[in-house]
């Protein structure tokens, strides 16, 4: 057997990093499919459907909590000193912790 090497720190950062903004931009993305309407005539260009996204959406709001979730996997995996041995590991940390902080602040 071979034992398993920790990923190292800025990689580890990455990844955790990774799973906080797939549990920030997941129920966006749920919510907009929802909403989503039958096929239309013309299909706007993918900075089109970006630049509405971020208009309804409040676009400074996401770069705000962006630099708060960098900050929170930094603080997660350095100050804490954890350790992964694979990046699904750390990504579903930082899944795992946005969820929980979601929950515990009242989201749904």
């Amino acid at each position: 057997m071979t034992q398993a090497t920790a990923l190292s720190m800025g990689s580890a950062i990455g990844f955790v990093l990774i799973g906080i903004i797939i549990s920030l931009v997941l129920p966006v993305a749920i919510r907009t499919l929802k909403k989503a309407k039958g096929l239309e005539a013309t299909q706007p260009t993918w900075g089109e459907r970006l630049s509405a996204a971020l208009r309804q959406y409040g676009g400074n709001r996401y770069v705000q909590i962006l630099g708060a979730a960098a900050f929170v996997a930094v603080v997660l995996v350095w100050m804490l000193g954890l350790q992964f041995s694979t990046p699904r590991d750390a990504v579903l940390a930082g899944f795992a912790w946005e969820s929980l902080v979601n929950k515990l602040m009242g989201g749904k």
